[in-house]
């Protein structure tokens, strides 16, 4: 079993979002942990609500986060200062956090994976 952290860079709506999904679908089959799910950049946006609902890979995340007791974190900085979005603006499933949380997990971490 390897612990792993995901970063996931790209928006919903780009196949590297999806990529990012399925390869935690298949580590968690596998019997590996993840121990973070980092969204940096337009993965921000995951988070984001658009009228009351998520984008439809953000709800998957969303569902195999309750599943597996995953932690989702958004980049506060980036939501904040790059998308200008506020706490009401966001899916409550999706946490706010920084950098310091994301290197403190990938330091835990066997593997670090950026999509």
């Amino acid at each position: 079993m390897t612990d792993i952290v995901l970063s996931v860079h790209s928006a919903p709506d780009e196949p590297r979002s999806l990529l990012a999904f399925h390869y935690a679908q298949a580590a968690l089959a596998l019997g590996h942990r993840i121990q973070q799910v980092f969204f940096y950049e337009a993965g921000v946006l995951h988070g984001r609500l658009a009228g009351q609902q998520l984008a439809p890979i953000a709800a998957e995340w969303q569902r195999l986060a309750k599943l597996h007791n995953l932690s989702l974190v958004l980049c506060a900085t980036v939501v904040e200062q790059d998308y200008q979005l506020s706490e009401s603006e966001l899916h409550q499933d999706f946490a706010l956090g920084g950098l310091t949380e994301f290197s403190m997990a990938a330091a835990q971490a066997e593997r670090v994976m950026q999509f």
